[in-house]
């Protein structure tokens, strides 16, 4: 049903793929009028009527609508991520918000801000909104820099609480080591066992990694697959080093330590050690946190923990940070006293 979105006239009809259309027109009659000819085609299985020139007089793409400029940014930029399908999602929603057809240089400071509280009336937390309205940035930044729209407007971003990280103490390391033994599974016991050694992410680093990837006498692992794009090498501790030692010996011929753990069956074992142990925050990333956090409680430098984990930015390896002793302990015999 039209309505009336600033000083024009938004139509909303849903293409034959349940994409969501909202061109904009001048007046009410032109919206509805378009959308009863869009409705007419979308069940006849016609093409949809035109709202205005979508290319420009060269045949270029015009990056000024929003549609447009997602499917260049997709190909040229996103689908070429690890992360390309959480991207996807995020850009998708913007489309779906504002509708393909709508003009980028339409959206205004304030088109934003009411994004942001639709958003959230749906229950996304701030920091998912912000992910989502950092797509709508980059796609604005993009028509910008093309020329496409005369200018970016503002963004104001949520403020997000620092993270709580989940990790397991050693306690609850040996249960759910043992809970694996003895359960019979003891791939998931030396799998659990060098992520949280070695910090490694389950599914795109330690899960697909190969023999060939380790220093001698398993000295090392290198993930040369990473979602930085930028290999790291990260020494074994003793454990590590016997578990793989011993996963060769049992395993002749095969591509890598755990090339016969299907992500499936990883996937329905987590889930019942879950229901068993009452481990309902625990995943196999709380296994990389796990070992951040105690490198960082250990006294490691920042650096040396970024280094070791991978992060692109230090800003997220300082997010653990929060955990280590702040330095005050040795003031607090002041207060001591004072009692």
């Amino acid at each position: 049903m039209a309505r009336l979105r600033g000083k024009r006239w938004q139509a909303d009809v849903r293409d034959a793929d349940g994409f969501r259309l909202r061109p904009t027109f001048g007046t009410e009659e032109e919206a509805i009028a378009w959308e009863d000819g869009a409705r007419w085609a979308v069940e006849a299985g016609s093409p949809l009527p035109p709202t205005r020139n979508l290319t420009r007089p060269n045949g270029a793409r015009d990056l000024s609508l929003l549609g447009n400029c997602f499917d260049h940014v997709w190909r040229t930029d996103w689908a070429n991520l690890k992360s390309a399908k959480t991207a996807g999602i995020n850009a998708k929603t913007i489309v779906e918000h504002y509708g393909r057809h709508k003009r980028l240089a339409e959206i205004t400071a304030a088109d934003i801000a009411e994004l942001k509280i639709d958003l959230a009336e749906t229950g996304l937390s701030s920091a998912t909104v912000n992910r989502k309205v950092a797509a709508l940035s980059k796609l604005l930044k993009v028509a910008h820099e093309a020329g496409a729209i005369p200018a970016m407007p503002a963004i104001r971003w949520n403020r997000e609480e620092k993270t709580k990280y989940r990790y397991l103490d050693t306690t609850e390391e040996r249960v759910l080591l043992n809970y694996w033994i003895a359960s019979g599974h003891e791939d998931m016991h030396d799998l659990t066992a060098l992520l949280i050694d070695t910090g490694a992410r389950c599914w795109s680093e330690m899960r697909p990694v190969r023999w060939d990837a380790f220093g001698p006498n398993f000295s090392s692992i290198t993930f040369w697959l990473t979602k930085t794009g930028k290999p790291r090498t990260v020494p074994l501790t003793k454990r590590s080093r016997a578990i793989l030692a011993q996963r060769k010996k049992l395993m002749p011929g095969t591509l890598g330590p755990f090339a016969g753990l299907h992500r499936s069956t990883m996937v329905e074992r987590w889930r019942q050690m879950k229901g068993v142990l009452s481990y309902e925050d625990v995943n196999p990333h709380t296994l990389r946190h796990t070992c951040c956090t105690r490198l960082v409680l250990g006294g490691v430098d920042v650096k040396r923990v970024m280094e070791w984990m991978g992060h692109s930015s230090i800003n997220t390896t300082m997010r653990y940070m929060q955990l280590k002793p702040s330095g005050l302990e040795d003031v607090l015999h002041v207060l001591e006293n004072a009692g």
